[in-house]
């Protein structure tokens, strides 16, 4: 390529301004086939959702509920606060003594550890 005349480059661009079709020449169906279209994705704002359940009137039956509640109840609710006598325990690992629950207590109370023991490894 480098000992090429300027003459010849001259005729190489000519050749190759004549293959490029010019501004108001159509393609041919061969170059229009053999050419794939750019394809490209619509990338349209999505409109904002419109939660339709809020304007429907089942949206506030729920509040409606603790009226029929009560009327259709036989009894009233059981209370739920149960009562317990607190066991005294000592620590197994730092020896402090403590009142709990028995429900803290898995298997025995000679087994109980604080939570400040618990915290820590081992």
């Amino acid at each position: 390529m480098d000992n090429l005349s300027p003459e010849q480059i001259q005729q190489m661009i000519a050749m190759l301004q004549n293959m490029l079709p010019s501004n108001n020449e159509e393609p041919t169906e061969e170059e229009k086939s053999s050419s794939s279209p750019i394809r490209t994705v619509d990338r349209k704002p999505k409109p904002s959702t419109v939660n339709k359940f809020d304007q429907m009137m089942e949206a506030n039956l729920h509040k409606e509920d603790i009226e029929i509640d009560k009327k259709l109840a036989k009894y009233d609710p059981t209370p739920r606060v149960r009562r317990f006598q607190p066991l005294d325990v000592v620590c197994r690992v730092c020896g402090k003594r403590e009142s709990v629950s028995p429900n803290l207590l898995s298997d025995s109370p000679d087994r109980y550890k604080c939570n400040n023991c618990s915290r820590g490894a081992g």
